[in-house]
């Protein structure tokens, strides 16, 4: 194997070598190739048949590992199977139907509790007295553990003996074995040390639970809610629009606004069809929650069948700013898929967005992020419990900044600014009037930058309406020293000096 130097070098092949790799990773490719899961067919006489469709493995995965293990404890061997792609762990129920028989062991050691190493035969009663025979191992493939219990399939045919080889090298020989049951073997037992596991139907009942039906789709909570930039949008008629922006939008929300669940679909995508028709199905718990269901069709201007809530077309700009917003969040090279979802609170912030299908009732349950505090937000957005060892990042806008100026939108990537975003603010309180805030927002906007003219003027036009007029003229004076030639902070200044020779 290759190593990386140990010291720094300027050898640009060696370095456009390594991004190509960090391509690939960010776009969920193999460096190998893609290594697909197989199932084989045993014909008998060491023939084999390729299974993999007709038994439904044959997914597009990258895959890795497989393990068989009887789950549901009904006879039938199942599969877990991990991949390197997502998902990364399928749960795989064998639902065959078959009259052929079994027998599981579950070996327990003296020295060697797990009987690592031990040698099960089962011998068969038949004409061929056929033996069948397996070794009590530690793992089972690459990054892979299999179940302590071993399987036997035994078609229609009874078990005459077990014999079971310790690790140690004493032999154990046991007689009384049914057909059709689960036995834990214990060594050195002075009698028949066979007995049938009464586990069965509890641990039945718990595995029913765990292969409930999963989500087959990729859901994101944001620890941090980021604001949405414009989007721009066909509304019916073919009248353009604009969506969200930073500023305006988020300032003049109030306790009646409504937060927006932005679906994007197509008339060609079937999942996309089932998942509206669910949506208007549910339109009043959707409303009864204040969230408005917006359907942005990403093809045309065709509205969804029975749809009585907003719709309207994503425009090329809508759907590539959605699609940067996504790789740059998660960190991956790869594509928007359709059906997706954005939920963005009614003050213009996404909170949560899903890639792929999404049950309804999990958006139901996630309108709950709406009401979430900073703390509990960050905790819905891990997908389990725990315990910080150390203080959470801060939040940063600065990634999302960087992806859109790297795609040359730099309207956009100036959203995402924090300094433009409080002179938006602070604009946006303007136009209510709400004077205070408009100019507690220019305060953050001066302090920040880069955007200080339009925060000094900004505020000596805030503090002119106040009555504040020799605040209002020293930040007016501040404001022409960057930028000398603005006629209308002239005029304002001019005006300001008038009203306080009056």
């Amino acid at each position: 194997m290759s190593l990386s130097p140990e010291t720094e070098i300027n050898d640009s092949d060696y370095k456009d070598g390594w991004r190509a790799i960090n391509k690939l990773i960010s776009q969920g490719k193999s460096w190998s190739g893609n290594e697909a899961n197989c199932m084989f067919i045993n014909l008998g006489e060491g023939e084999f048949a390729d299974g993999s469709a007709v038994s439904g493995l044959n997914f597009e995965d990258d895959g890795r590992s497989a393990v068989a293990h009887d789950l549901d404890l009904d006879g039938n061997l199942d599969l877990l199977i991990t991949n390197r792609t997502a998902p990364r762990l399928r749960v795989m129920r064998n639902q065959a139907q078959t009259s052929n028989s079994f027998v599981q062991l579950k070996l327990v050691g003296a020295v060697n509790p797990d009987a690592i190493g031990a040698r099960v035969e089962v011998h068969l009663d038949d004409e061929q007295q056929t033996v069948l025979a397996q070794t009590r191992r530690a793992g089972s493939g690459y990054l892979a553990q299999a179940s302590s219990w071993l399987h036997f399939g035994l078609s229609d045919k009874n078990v005459s003996q077990v014999i079971v080889k310790w690790p140690n090298g004493k032999v154990g020989h046991y007689d009384d074995v049914r057909k059709g049951q689960r036995y834990v073997i214990t060594q050195g037992a002075t009698d028949v040390a066979v007995h049938q596991s009464t586990a069965a139907s509890s641990e039945s009942e718990r595995v029913e639970d765990a292969l409930s039906p999963v989500i087959p789709f990729s859901r994101i909570v944001l620890p941090n809610p980021i604001p949405m930039p414009q989007l721009k949008i066909n509304a019916p008629g073919n009248e353009e629009a604009t969506l969200f922006g930073t500023g305006t939008t988020a300032a003049m929300a109030g306790d009646t606004s409504k937060a927006l669940f932005i679906n994007l679909w197509s008339e060609t995508c079937a999942p996309c069809i089932v998942e509206l028709a669910a949506i208007t199905e549910n339109k009043a718990r959707f409303l009864e929650a204040n969230v408005i269901p917006v359907a942005l069709n990403v093809t045309s201007s065709q509205k969804p069948a029975h749809w009585s809530a907003p719709h309207a077309q994503a425009s090329a700009q809508c759907i590539n700013v959605l699609d940067i917003i996504q790789r740059t969040l998660t960190k991956r090279d790869i594509a928007l898929p359709t059906p997706s979802s954005f939920l963005v609170d009614a003050r213009g912030n996404l909170v949560a967005f899903y890639l792929g299908a999404v049950d309804t009732e999990v958006i139901i349950k996630d309108f709950e992020l709406l009401k979430m505090n900073d703390a509990q937000r960050l905790e819905a957005s891990v997908p389990f419990g725990g315990r910080w060892l150390t203080q959470a990042p801060a939040p940063s806008l600065l990634a999302l900044e960087y992806a859109f100026t790297k795609n040359e939108m730099h309207e956009t990537a100036r959203e995402f600014q924090v300094g433009y975003i409080y002179v938006q603010m602070a604009r946006g309180y303007v136009t209510m009037q709400r004077l205070e805030l408009a100019l507690e927002y220019f305060d953050l906007a001066a302090k920040e930058g880069p955007y200080f003219f339009e925060a000094y003027s900004g505020r000596g036009y805030v503090k002119q309406l106040s009555g504040d007029i020799s605040g209002a003229i020293a930040d007016y004076t501040t404001a022409l020293a960057l930028r000398p030639g603005d006629k209308v902070v002239k005029a304002n200044l001019i005006a300001a000096k008038a009203e306080l020779t009056d």
